[in-house]
């Protein structure tokens, strides 16, 4: 199966890892800077009450962040599937501009690697790798995910993206070539940059 079938046809699973809530609150602070707080109230109410009282921990489940990401594009996103690449940018906006700067462009492959050694504190389950492809270019490689979902790639794309751009240089291209969604062993996410 292509990355485009898994896009129309995903294959995933929701169950078995969890990830930090910061990742949700950052999707809930994009609806709040350009919504609203009684938008926020709309999409918190929308959920199941299991969802939203596993938003208010430190950590919740992987399909808990899908479902509020489901429910947010649903509600704002136009009907636009890359619509969850802006979360993944206002995510990675949020939570890399201050703790991680300043950026510097010549230093994105270290940030990548370092990226790797803070994946446990961003869930609790596969790994991450950083391979250098060329002086401008790296791919993420995302393995052994016992829980994986087109939402949560399509964000992950974003983020990346956004990662590049506080680096101070322009993504040339951000693209997911391998997903687990398609039964292939990783999600691998190759950028290049000018």
């Amino acid at each position: 199966m292509s990355i485009t079938e898994s896009v129309l046809r995903p294959n995933e699973v929701l169950t078995g890892g969890r990830v930090t809530s910061g990742i949700a609150r950052s999707h809930l602070q994009w609806v709040r800077d350009y919504h609203g707080d009684a938008a926020v109230a709309r999409v918190m109410t929308a959920l199941p009450e299991s969802v939203r009282s596993a938003l208010r921990l430190s950590w919740c489940d992987f399909g808990d962040v899908v479902t509020l990401d489901r429910m947010i594009e649903k509600m704002f996103g136009r009907g636009q599937f890359l619509f969850l690449r802006e979360l993944g940018r206002y995510s990675a906006h949020q939570n890399l501009a201050g703790a991680h700067g300043p950026f510097k462009s010549g230093a994105l492959h270290e940030f990548f690697r370092r990226s790797v050694l803070r994946h446990r504190q961003f869930q609790d389950f596969g790994s991450a790798t950083y391979k250098q492809l060329a002086e401008n270019a790296g791919a993420m490689i995302h393995s052994d995910y016992v829980c994986f979902s087109p939402v949560y790639c399509q964000s992950a794309i974003g983020y990346y993206e956004q990662a590049i751009v506080l680096h101070g240089v322009k993504p040339h291209l951000v693209i997911e070539t391998s997903c687990q969604c398609a039964g292939d062993e990783s999600c691998t996410f190759e950028f290049e940059w000018e």
